[in-house]
């Protein structure tokens, strides 16, 4: 079953109280305190005040702004209901702050309900929900504690780029007068809290790794795959993906936007991502596409078979030749696209793509990668795309069925939202990533992630380096 909650910016105490420079004068209006979206600030307050109660229909408005890091703003924002999405490319972000709208749901069956309700919710807005699934279509359990099975967000402020364009924007939904009255008082508020942060504070000392706990060994991991290889012997599996998590307790809870902008600048080719529900936050930065839509026209892409990247550019470039030659990394690589194209060829009506694969690389490893251009069918929803793609064998295995229950019988640590779906969605257009190259956030606390792909001729000791590889650009940024 779903479920929506609809409300803004939570607050401890009003925003702005017994701040230094922030108040309001005898009108209720906020003080003037000079943050570089002052003006943006001011415009949106006066329009603001002059909005009517309309039962159920959402309210948004936005207005230009200086160009602005979405990551330093939500860094220097209140914590709890924080979310942020940016592209692959690098050119369309959505960084928000609140929740004006939140849908969820506590099974996959309830997937369907939950997007109609995202699209019916927009209508025709220019603004929309950031969100995402877990991997296997049910709620977190133990650390992942608050993450149900699906989960999207409307923000309730908005730091939007698209186009080389920044825009601030508000959302404000309400099904009452007095609910109204309530959500507008505090929305004004948050925004006069807004009105004096400044995104160029400054930073954070860094934290400091104390301890690391291993949820997988090397042996464990070989007995992993040692199973997994005689299921594939026996012809029940094709491909299994098995994930491995490292808990790391640091000196102090880390600065989470300033570390997610260092991981990024270090892959930029990678979706970026965080959505934060109370004091636990999912991040990462993933190279894999799922699918993006706009209209009709769908494009993913099957991405899989890893090496590392070279120490130097000779090095580099036989790695590279080891990728499009190994005949087990393109076995690996074909079962993903082969799996892609069979399971979206029921809801289109043409597909496109390059027949030779391509190089994807990242800053300590390098994948297998071929792009799709599909035309859907009239009235295929992105509900039933997300059904015939996720997961995909890249993080699951194949046949899908079969490796998700051996993965549910095998792996001893949760995945929660690791190695699910998220993405940004409104109903001219979505885009949704595998949510890998990720980590979940609890006060002091990082849950890292990794997977690996087991298909016939996996080596235990090339497996393991490749689980170790796919987390050290977090390591390396989490004490930079």
């Amino acid at each position: 079953m779903s479920s929506v909650s609809q409300y803004p910016v939570s607050l401890d105490q009003p925003l702005g109280a017994g701040t230094p420079g922030v108040g309001r004068d005898a009108g209720g209006d906020c003080l003037d305190t000079g943050s570089p979206l002052h003006g943006a600030v001011e415009t949106l307050l006066g329009r603001i005040k002059n909005w009517s109660f309309r039962s159920d229909h959402l309210l948004h408005l936005s207005v230009p702004v200086p160009r602005t890091s979405p990551f330093r703003w939500l860094q220097a924002a209140p914590a709890g209901e924080r979310s942020l999405w940016q592209n692959r490319e690098g050119d369309e972000s959505i960084a928000g702050i609140g929740i004006a709208v939140e849908l969820s749901a506590r099974e996959a069956a309830a997937y369907p309900a939950l997007l109609r309700r995202v699209h019916d919710t927009l209508g025709g807005q220019a603004t929309a929900f950031i969100g995402g699934l877990s991997f296997d279509g049910l709620p977190g359990r133990d650390d992942w504690e608050g993450f149900p099975a699906a989960r999207f967000v409307l923000p309730a402020i908005e730091l939007r780029r698209q186009a080389g364009q920044y825009r601030l924007g508000v959302n404000l939904l309400a099904g009452s007068r007095r609910d109204f009255m309530t959500r507008k008082t505090r929305l004004i508020a948050a925004l006069c809290h807004l009105r004096q942060t400044t995104a160029d504070g400054p930073l954070p000392p860094p934290v400091r790794i104390t301890r690391r706990v291993d949820h997988m060994d090397f042996d464990t991991c070989s007995r992993h795959i040692g199973n997994i290889l005689t299921h594939i012997t026996q012809g029940l599996i094709r491909k299994v993906v098995l994930a491995r998590r490292v808990d790391l307790q640091l000196t102090a809870p880390p600065p989470a936007f300033l570390t997610l902008e260092r991981w990024h600048q270090s892959n930029p080719g990678s979706f970026c991502f965080a959505m934060e529900n109370g004091e636990r936050l999912f991040m990462g930065c993933s190279p894999e596409r799922l699918f993006s839509r706009v209209g009709r026209h769908v494009f993913t892409e099957s991405l899989a078979g890893t090496v590392r990247r070279g120490g130097t550019a000779q090095e580099d470039t036989a790695l590279e030749r080891i990728l499009l030659q190994d005949p087990k990394l393109i076995h690996e690589h074909e079962l993903v696209t082969r799996y892609v194209r069979e399971q979206i060829a029921p809801w289109i009506t043409q597909i496109e793509g390059p027949a030779q694969a391509r190089i994807f690389k990242l800053d300590r490893i390098q994948h297998r990668y071929l792009p799709i251009h599909a035309t859907l069918r009239e009235g295929v929803r992105d509900d039933q795309l997300l059904a015939a793609l996720h997961p995909t064998p890249a993080v699951c295995g194949f046949p899908r069925s079969e490796a998700r229950d051996l993965i549910s019988r095998q792996e001893t640590a949760h995945r929660g939202w690791y190695s699910g779906v998220i993405g940004r969605i409104c109903p001219q257009r979505s885009e949704f990533a595998v949510a890998i190259r990720s980590t979940l956030l609890h006060r002091n606390q990082a849950l890292c992630y990794s997977g690996v792909g087991i298909v016939e001729g996996s080596d235990p000791e090339a497996e393991w380096n490749e689980l170790e590889a796919k987390i050290e650009s977090f390591l390396a940024v989490l004490e930079s």
